[in-house]
């Protein structure tokens, strides 16, 4: 599947929400061009301390498979008309530095887009372009914290961030989306625009239903923790003899089908269960009952017996568990690609929906292994980038 083929994305990002963006279109089949700083790099090539070899990390493998990676000074003149060389030639570029960084460096869009029209110019930041906030710097646990994500996440003990970088990822899908539609509004008009993407924004994209019972309500709804969106004991993670099994019976149906799955229809006869809100409003009691019950019966049993009966349930499994299982396999959500210096290949996930994929395994890109190449393609001879390479620009 590759409905990209043809557009070429120059890529400044770094760190993970925009190489998360620029990801997604190399997967849909677009040419990526990374553009790193000389000798260091993408900060993310160094963070090794989670998985990786040295400039080659794992969590940068996982973002930039398949990319290409030329080296450029930007604070060099000569770097500087390179990387218009390139944008001349792109349809996308897509960048996340610091609001007015870009624009700093000669390379904002009005002053791309006066030579080509027709490119789309995605910028990520934090908190946008615009706004009095525009200037802080931002992280994946500092958008969760000043979204409201946290404190809405925490429990009494206090606010919990999120344990993956949801916002980071989020902010690059919801740039994906951007750039296919200035894509196709392209098509129409035959001209590009440039796209403001914030972290802030998106986190608070994610919390939609909770930003509506705010406006509706007045008040900032509270986290519940592992209790389920309706609110009853039926929709929650529990304890069992060996570990943990999640129960989704929210509806009237699925209640009853769990209780008598358990072998305690009895307990639709009492009218503190009998009912939806009569759930809600005795929900310590019924979560009193299935904790106690479910500590005693095993989680795999649970989970093949409530999935066999219709309710929504499943073990809690780590991310181990869940891409081992045959089930993800059957998916083909993980897919391969190769990684300099080490002995096999990187597993690493594809699109996140179903399609085709090719048959050669895509490369994580060593730094500044396309520049020759690149350069060459805009016809750059070996005595000029020599010269280049000399004056420290590439």
């Amino acid at each position: 599947m590759q409905p990209l083929a043809g557009i070429r994305v120059l890529d400044f990002t770094h760190a993970i929400a925009g190489p998360t963006a620029t990801q997604m279109f190399q997967q849909l089949g677009a040419e990526v061009i990374k553009v790193e700083p000389p000798e260091k790099g993408d900060d993310f090539r160094h963070y090794t301390e989670h998985a990786g070899l040295p400039g080659m990390s794992v969590p940068f493998a996982a973002a930039n498979f398949g990319k290409r990676s030329v080296t450029l000074n930007l604070k060099s003149e000569a770097g500087r008309r390179i990387a218009h060389e390139l944008a001349a030639r792109a349809d996308v570029v897509a960048e996340n530095y610091r609001p007015g960084v870009i624009a700093r460096l000669g390379l904002g869009y009005d002053e791309l887009a006066s030579a080509n029209p027709r490119l789309i110019m995605l910028s990520l930041s934090g908190f946008g372009q615009e706004g009095p906030w525009r200037d802080w710097g931002a992280y994946d646990h500092i958008a969760q914290a000043v979204s409201g994500m946290a404190l809405m996440n925490g429990t009494e003990a206090g606010p919990f961030k999120i344990g993956i970088p949801v916002v980071d990822c989020f902010t690059g899908y919801l740039g994906v989306i951007a750039v296919l539609a200035a894509l196709r509004e392209r098509d129409a008009t035959g001209r590009g625009k440039a796209i403001d993407v914030a972290m802030l924004d998106a986190a608070l994209k994610i919390m939609g239903t909770a930003a509506s019972m705010w406006s509706y309500t007045g008040v900032a709804p509270k986290g519940t923790g592992n209790r389920g969106f309706r609110l009853v004991a039926t929709a929650e993670y529990y304890a069992t003899a060996d570990g943990w099994i999640a129960l989704g019976a929210n509806h009237q149906h699925q209640v009853e089908a769990l209780f008598k799955a358990l072998g305690h229809a009895e307990l639709l006869d009492d009218p503190r269960f009998a009912t939806h809100p009569a759930r809600v409003e005795h929900y310590a009691a019924l979560k009193a009952w299935l904790t106690a019950h479910l500590l005693t019966r095993s989680a795999a049993e649970l989970e093949g017996l409530l999935t066999g009966a219709g309710i929504p349930a499943a073990m809690l499994r780590d991310i181990g568990e869940a891409l081992s299982h045959p089930h993800v396999a059957a998916r083909g959500l993980l897919q391969e690609a190769m990684l300099p210096g080490h002995d096999a290949p990187l597993g690493v996930l594809g699109p996140g929906f179903a399609a085709e994929r090719g048959a050669d395994l895509p490369q994580v890109p060593v730094l500044g292994a396309d520049t020759q190449a690149v350069l060459g393609e805009l016809g750059y001879d070996t005595a000029a980038i020599a010269a280049l390479r000399e004056a420290g620009a590439i």
